[in-house]
């Protein structure tokens, strides 16, 4: 289902978190908030003194993003809209600035410093966001060689 086809109710503006996946559905991160309306957006990570290994922001719609004002560096990872990763920014650092934006991203994906590589997520790969929970057993293996992800969401634009 595309993301602007699905209707969105109201609730859905309170701090919602989703589960991303690499298409084999090997874990990337269990709670990722979803940030789709200006002021999340504005404010995404800012002032959080670190991100655990499974937590992350989702920036929708987002095609560029600072650093000002962050405590902690974050891997940043550029989606279009089939959610496909179209560059990947490994450990942007504290009071970094990336302002240009990037070609065919629609949205990006925060994510604790090291993720895209233990993950092994790379530009191509495609990914899926799903509401579904990840279980407390399920182990977040990495994946090995070429990973891909696909993210179908409910995100409306």
């Amino acid at each position: 289902m595309s993301p602007s086809s699905t209707p969105r109710s109201s609730a859905s503006h309170s701090s919602r978190t989703v589960v991303v996946r690499a298409a084999d559905g090997t874990l990337v991160a269990r709670q990722v908030t979803v940030a789709d309306r200006f002021g999340p957006r504005l404010m995404g990570l800012m002032g959080r003194a670190k991100l655990e290994p499974e937590e992350g922001l989702w920036l929708v719609p987002c095609n560029s993003v600072h650093m000002f004002f962050m405590r902690t560096p974050l891997d940043i990872a550029y989606l279009d809209r089939q959610l496909r990763v179209v560059r990947c920014v490994p450990e942007m650092r504290e009071w970094q600035v990336k302002l240009l934006p990037v070609r065919n991203a629609h949205s990006a994906l925060e994510l604790a410093p090291g993720t895209l590589r233990r993950k092994g997520i790379s530009e191509g790969d495609e990914l899926k966001i799903g509401s579904e929970p990840a279980t407390a057993a399920e182990s977040a293996p990495e994946i090995t060689g070429t990973g891909s992800a696909v993210f179908s969401s409910s995100v409306r634009e």
